[in-house]
């Protein structure tokens, strides 16, 4: 797990990190509704965004790196 992922003190409030959550379930959803699925090795980057330890905009670039390793 790279640094920016290392878990640490969330820098958003409670009420951020369900809204996160639930954005997140959402986009799982629906993308599974169009067959496509993710695999565990995603789990960590959705928490660590959820949980406020990483930006939206940091995310993207480890999922496409996840996605072409694949």
């Amino acid at each position: 797990m790279n640094a920016a992922m290392e878990r640490q003190h969330p820098s958003i409030s409670a009420e951020e990190m369900e809204r996160r959550r639930e954005n997140v379930r959402m986009v799982i959803r629906e993308n599974a509704i169009e067959g496509a699925r993710h695999g565990p090795e995603v789990d960590p980057i959705l928490e660590a965004y959820i949980c406020g330890e990483i930006k939206v905009t940091e995310m993207t670039p480890l999922l496409k790196k996840i996605w072409n390793e694949a």
